[in-house]
């Protein structure tokens, strides 16, 4: 279940490194480290609570995982700003 919320936030990842480099950004690897690191903390929440996933396809579960460390990221990043602008 780990393995597959970190792959999850593998193509996560790589779909929006994509897109941001045809708007000419550069690859952040701390952003990229960040986003595997949060999957990682997805899945092993989602195991340690027991979240029944054994019912879903391969494809669903990814999709799952996905939204899940979408969500996570963002809330993150909207702390995070809202303490830097805080100052």
């Amino acid at each position: 279940m780990i393995w597959e919320a970190i792959l999850a936030a593998l193509l996560y990842s790589l779909v929006f490194y994509a897109k941001k480099l045809g708007k000419g950004e550069k690859f952040d690897p701390y952003r990229f480290a960040s986003t595997l690191i949060i999957g990682a903390i997805v899945g092993a929440l989602m195991r340690a609570q027991g979240v029944p996933v054994e019912q879903m396809t391969f494809e669903q579960r990814l999709a799952m995982y996905a939204g899940a460390i979408a969500l996570t990221e963002s809330i993150l990043k909207a702390v995070v700003r809202y303490f830097r602008n805080k100052k």
